[in-house]
């Protein structure tokens, strides 16, 4: 192994790191807070918090086992160990953070309605369940390139396309989904109604993520394919995809708060929320477009 390929699974631990701290920081400064409002509950806040601590670290311990894969692989070149770091390593910091914001959301949550706790903690795992993806994408990636065990030069691309959407993703799901959490805390009486919306919004903003995992497994199977052409490609598609994410996200966020407040108006809300994620899905879209003329 080259001297430069011990730099990348620092860079897949350390990036999925970065991520996770501030989650785990994001979730913890609320579990106190909410101890503190409530130190009757103290015991059960620690529970979930200790719990979402654990559900966090996950993100982290994919970068750790990409860097133990990057360490003992022989022939794995500069660029291929480059674009599995940057793979899981960004992936995770998205996670890490989206899972850190929606377990504040859910204990914030709890402390409103100690009613339904149970309810609440029940879909605060599957929220995680459904950011904790990204991370798995980022998984898939890695080991496919780390599994090619050689040295090309697009799979840097590969690497960035997933990476950089991942984190848009990630983190626009952890709004949507804290929002929707808190909103069922809120108005109880509507926690399946919110439990559709943040479905439908969690699968409106994984669009942009499907983009960019189309992409790197186009550049990794493509021929022939320019190294100059596979990161641009990558480039394209992860920023688009990371933009959109973010965005779309933010979005869907604050129309659960809209429809929390004019319960009335949930029909035509929905339905303008669903029209606007159209509109910021062609973001993503144009990074597709680009990303192919460069495959092709």
């Amino acid at each position: 192994m080259e001297f430069l390929n011990y730099v990348w699974p620092g860079l897949a631990v350390g990036l999925a790191g970065i991520g996770v701290a501030i989650g785990q920081w994001i979730l913890a400064k609320k579990a106190m807070e909410v101890m503190g409002k409530n130190p009757t509950q103290a015991t059960f806040y620690l529970t979930v918090t200790i719990l979402g601590i654990a559900l966090v670290e996950s993100a982290v311990i994919y970068g750790l086992v990409v860097a133990f894969q990057l360490l003992s692989a022989d022939a794995i070149g500069l660029y291929s160990s480059m674009g599995a770091g940057l793979a899981i390593g960004l992936a995770g910091l998205g996670a890490g953070i989206g899972e850190g914001m929606l377990i504040a959301g859910a204990l914030g949550a709890m402390d409103r309605n100690p009613a339904i706790k149970g309810k609440i903690m029940t879909f605060m795992v599957l929220f995680v369940a459904l950011v904790e993806v990204t991370a798995i994408y980022g998984l898939i990636i890695a080991f496919n390139i780390i599994g090619e065990n050689t040295e090309n030069m697009v799979h840097l691309g590969a690497g960035l396309a997933i990476g950089l959407a991942w984190v848009g993703v990630a983190i626009g799901r952890g709004y949507l989904a804290e929002r929707s959490l808190k909103v069922m805390g809120l108005n109880p009486s509507m926690i399946s109604f919110f439990l559709t919306v943040s479905i439908l919004g969690v699968a409106l903003v994984e669009s942009a993520a499907i983009y960019a995992l189309i992409v790197a497994f186009s550049i990794m199977g493509a021929e022939w394919l320019a190294w100059v052409a596979a990161i641009g490609a990558g480039i394209g598609i992860g920023l688009a995809g990371l933009g959109a994410g973010v965005g779309e996200g933010l979005l869907v966020k604050w129309a659960m708060s809209a429809m929390n407040k004019s319960p009335e108006s949930k029909g035509k809300i929905m339905a303008f929320m669903v029209l606007f994620v159209a509109l910021i899905e062609v973001v993503a879209i144009y990074g597709l477009i680009i990303a192919f003329r460069m495959i092709g």
